[in-house]
């Protein structure tokens, strides 16, 4: 969530003030914008972009953006990104009811998804698997859990080396990435050699993209002639029409995931590609 970017100390600045009275504050405070408040109440945004186009004695009433993005700030990173990008803005008003609490800037949002990269891989971690699934429930959208975890892995380890294993895990990050679409799916490395896709395909499409999946692994040629194969699980989630809140998305999410990762197991005991999970209704008091 944004929430945890917020700086503590809010500046802000009247309507009547002068362009160059807001120029000096985000000089003092090295900050690149300043929420415009006219009686407690939001009425626009003025930026360093504005205060170059405009004269120092100008009101800021006359140079500000009037129509000010805002977020609550239970708006996960992903989400604030893409509104950014939607409307090609650098920095978004987190307000909570009608208190402004602070602003976000893009440069944040990026430094801070950074941090949930996987190094060796360059997916996403488990993370934004999650922040990512809790948004699509909170937008209503049915969602379902692909599972993935390479077979004999810790073989592959032992008889080769961890520099080999890491080959094949980067290898296996690009050809799952490769199968995905980012309309519809969001891939993460989720442990070790464990790999995990949210998407909001129905369940038989995303069954057959699992099926993909697994059937590209063996028609791959892997250094040192060895096999690498890869099971998957996959569970879905009906979700009653019925509000509910981010305690019960939260455990929707995290019961897809065991379901998945255990069907994944399944998959492996019966040797078989795919096992999928039957959807499961979740009412609003699934989280009691």
């Amino acid at each position: 969530m944004v929430e945890g970017l917020i700086s503590q100390k809010l500046y802000t600045i009247d309507p009547l003030a002068s362009v160059g009275r807001a120029a000096t504050i985000m000089e003092h405070y090295g900050i690149g914008s300043l929420p415009v408040v006219e009686e407690g109440k939001l009425v626009g945004i003025i930026t360093s972009r504005d205060i170059r186009r405009s004269h120092p004695n100008r009101l800021v009433a006359d140079a500000m953006t009037q129509q000010v993005i805002t977020i609550p700030p239970t708006v996960s990173l992903t989400e604030a990104q893409k509104l950014m990008a939607k409307y090609k803005i650098e920095r978004l008003v987190v307000t909570r009811e009608n208190d402004i609490m602070g602003i976000v800037t893009c440069a944040q949002i990026m430094s801070e998804l950074g941090k949930y990269a996987d190094s060796l891989t360059g997916l996403n971690k488990a993370e934004i698997f999650y922040e990512k699934s809790l948004e699509l429930l909170k937008e209503g959208q049915e969602i379902a859990v692909i599972f993935l975890d390479l077979d004999n892995f810790g073989f592959i380890n032992k008889e080769y080396g961890h520099i080999y294993g890491d080959d094949v895990l980067r290898k296996t990050a690009l050809i799952l990435n490769s199968l995905i679409d980012s309309n519809k799916d969001t891939l993460c490395r989720y442990a070790g050699d464990e790999f995990a896709t949210v998407t909001t395909r129905p369940l038989e499409e995303a069954e057959k993209l699992a099926r993909q999946m697994v059937l590209t692994f063996t028609n791959k040629d892997w250094p040192g002639k060895i096999k690498v194969a890869i099971s998957a699980g996959i569970a879905g989630g009906r979700r009653s029409q019925l509000r509910l809140s981010h305690e019960d998305n939260s455990y929707i999410v995290k019961n897809l995931i065991n379901m998945a990762s255990l069907a994944s197991t399944r998959a492996k005991k019966l040797k078989k590609p795919v096992v999928v999970v039957d959807a499961v209704a979740f009412k609003e008091t699934v989280g009691t």
